[in-house]
Parts: structure tokens; sequence; C-alpha cells
């Protein structure tokens, strides 16, 4: 089913599926965060299954061990000043960066977590980091996150992209100049802590001088 719904390379990602105590237990490699958290959110809709076990990664563009992860996961925070002085801990074991801590907005936590998905080395992030006071979630809030991901992105050109968000659905349109920047424009928002699924509307314009028509 997987293979169908998502059209994986069952050769060269395979997964790996069991059941235990009810839930399905995801376990194997994948291509990108989309085809991750998509074939998650389709487990979790199969009847009668009570949860689902994620234990899948995302390939890494670079080869890191855990320190060189950290490291850079400690050199983000440090330069990204509306994360300075929050209390953020990471660890990374097998290539998995988990946060944990706390912070006072929603938006800072997923700030965060872009930040580590962000490390080329990391094969998946795992989000703790709680916000104290809690604060309700919503639409909005999502798209507001997102949006300052893709401003913070240097391949991204923010100014010439929309976000809404319906239902924790994220829709992206606007204009980028190469397929690249398209792809890491919706990657930004699959790396966003609560996005369910990415509509790309976003149009290749090469010629484009990077502004909304």
């Amino acid at each position: 089913m997987l293979t169908e719904e998502l059209k994986f390379d069952p050769n060269n990602f395979p997964i790996a599926l069991k059941m235990e105590d009810g839930s399905i237990v995801m376990e194997g490699m994948v291509e990108n965060v989309a085809l991750k958290k998509k074939s998650l959110l389709l487990a979790m809709g199969i009847q009668d299954v009570a949860g689902v076990v994620d234990r899948l990664r995302v390939r890494p563009s670079v080869k890191m061990s855990d320190d060189e992860i950290r490291d850079h996961m400690l050199g983000a925070l440090t330069q990204e000043s509306a994360l300075n002085g929050l209390d953020i801990n990471i660890e990374v074991r097998d290539g998995v960066v988990d946060l944990e801590g706390q912070v006072w907005s929603l938006s800072h936590k997923r700030l965060a977590g872009v930040l580590a998905w962000w490390i080329p080395g990391a094969l998946d992030v795992i989000n703790s980091i709680e916000v104290n006071p809690p604060e309700a979630d919503s639409d909005g809030e999502l798209s507001d996150a997102i949006k300052l991901a893709l401003e913070k992105d240097m391949l991204v050109d923010a100014q010439s992209l929309r976000v809404y968000t319906n239902g924790y659905v994220v829709t992206l349109e606007g204009i980028t100049g190469s397929v690249a920047e398209r792809e890491a424009a919706e990657d930004d928002a699959w790396f966003t802590w609560g996005v369910n699924n990415v509509v790309n509307n976003i149009l290749v314009d090469e010629t484009s001088v990077h502004k909304l028509p």
C-alpha cells in the first residue's frame, strides 16, 4: 500500500512494517521528510490500528557523527538571536536529534525544530520542547512559523512566497527562480512541527526577479 500510495522505491528505500500490540511499527530509511510524514499519516489512518511506532529515518545529504550533528545544532542555536538564552537541551543518538527543554512560544519551538532539520547529517528530529506557559495552537500560528523559517532560509526568497494553512495543511504559492528553491521552500514547510500536509503551488520562473505577481 505504501509503495502504491507514495511511490516508494522499495529497492533503494526498503521499509519494514510489523505489528506490535496492535500498533504498526515502521522502520527503514526514506528519501525525504515529506515521504516520512506522509507514510506515518497514512499508517495512522488504517482501520483498527491502535497506533504507529515511528522508526523511519530520512536519508542524510552528508554523513556526520553524533558529535558533529550536536556541534552544528549548538552553533545554530547560538547564532539564532531569537533562541539565545532559552532552555533547549540537545541529545543526538545514531543521527537522531532529540530537542527538549522549555520556550515561551510555539514559534520558538518550531524554529528550533527547523534548525535541527537543516543539519545535513540529521536522520530525524524529535521535537519534545515544551511551551511554558502553554499556548493555543492555530493555523495562523503555523503559517507565521513557516514564514519565519522561509525568511531565515538563505536558499529561499521569502518575499516571493505566500503561505496559507487550513486544518494544518499548508499551501505554498508564489514564484521561485529554480526548482531547487521551490523544493527548499516545501522542505521548510515539512520541517515545521505540526504540519500534516503540504500543497506546493509555487511556480518556477528562471527569469523571475522574485516578486509576487
